[in-house]
């Protein structure tokens, strides 16, 4: 069985210091087939200008954020959002009616983060409260929604496949699936087993890779470099059968929130950032495929 050619795209919150039309003619010259917009750097009015520029560059959105788009909260989002769980789910979906146009792969949200391990955001009875009303906006749509399973080490609300799928399950939507990250997801215990199990459930996949010395959330590797996790994960993956976009997210603080890491990606021009994470992103691709190519051959 021949493994297919990726499906490669970059997330917006990638590209700080660009506006939305440099991401797209920046990921469509370094080799990318989608663009994760995020809403956060749409103006008003732009709506119809980022679609042609998306078709002009021959670009389809891969995995769309609303402005804000954690239902409790995320440590660096913008100051003066509120705080009541019921406004926000109301902007997320206000949102989701704007993104639909676009038509992505899935809108990305989050259920939120304290930013602080071993002190979890919560409640969770308040993400399970308004995720059906979040779901159905988007359904009115055709699309689905891609919750991030976001790391307990970050101080997630929700933090392993088990506990993710018990909360969908109690949503009770079909349109609302598992985003997978390697940088959120990599130590959860078993996690390639769960991977696997949960498969059927995961329908948007966020690639990076792991500092060997992680200084916070906003600290992130290219694929396959510190931990060099990401091959493995994205084997798995591809055990598993997922087709879609993968997606590159990499958070390199240069002090735009709050960290000024000397060794940030940022601090380069975002082209050239673009360019050597997707040479990351296809050896990281290569490696995956010829592992999952010699288990394959040693079942023959």
């Amino acid at each position: 069985m021949t493994v297919p050619e990726p499906q490669y795209a970059v997330n917006s919150y990638s590209t700080p210091h660009n506006t939305i039309f440099d991401d797209i003619e920046q990921i469509a010259r370094t080799g990318g087939q989608g663009v994760g917009l995020w809403e956060g750097k749409f103006a008003d009015g732009d709506d119809e200008k980022i679609a042609e520029a998306m078709a002009e560059h021959g670009l389809a959105a891969s995995f769309a954020v609303p402005a804000m788009h954690a239902i409790l909260s995320i440590p660096f989002e913008r100051p003066g959002l509120p705080k009541d769980v019921q406004r926000r789910a109301d902007m997320i979906c206000a949102s989701i009616h704007r993104l639909a146009r676009f038509s992505p792969q899935v809108i990305a949200i989050a259920p939120g983060t304290s930013g602080r391990a071993g002190e979890p955001l919560g409640p969770v009875e308040d993400v399970i409260r308004v995720l059906p009303q979040i779901a159905d906006a988007a359904a009115e749509h055709g699309l689905e929604l891609g919750v991030e399973l976001l790391a307990e080490r970050r101080g997630s609300t929700i933090s392993t496949l088990p506990d993710m799928v018990a909360v969908l399950d109690e949503v009770n939507r079909p349109n609302v699936g598992i985003m997978v990250d390697v940088f959120h997801n990599w130590c959860e215990p078993d996690v390639h087993a769960r991977l696997l199990k949960y498969a059927d459930r995961i329908n948007s996949v966020q690639v990076c890779d792991i500092k060997l010395d992680e200084r916070e959330g906003l600290d992130r590797e290219y694929p396959g470099r510190g931990r060099g996790e990401a091959v493995e994960f994205v084997a798995t993956m591809i055990e598993a059968g997922y087709t879609g976009f993968w997606e590159l997210e990499v958070f390199s603080d240069d002090g735009t929130y709050g960290n000024a890491y000397p060794d940030s990606y940022w601090l380069q021009p975002h082209e050239q950032f673009l360019a050597e994470a997707k040479r990351a992103f296809d050896d990281t691709w290569s490696a995956a495929v010829s592992r999952v190519e010699s288990r394959r051959a040693s079942v023959r």
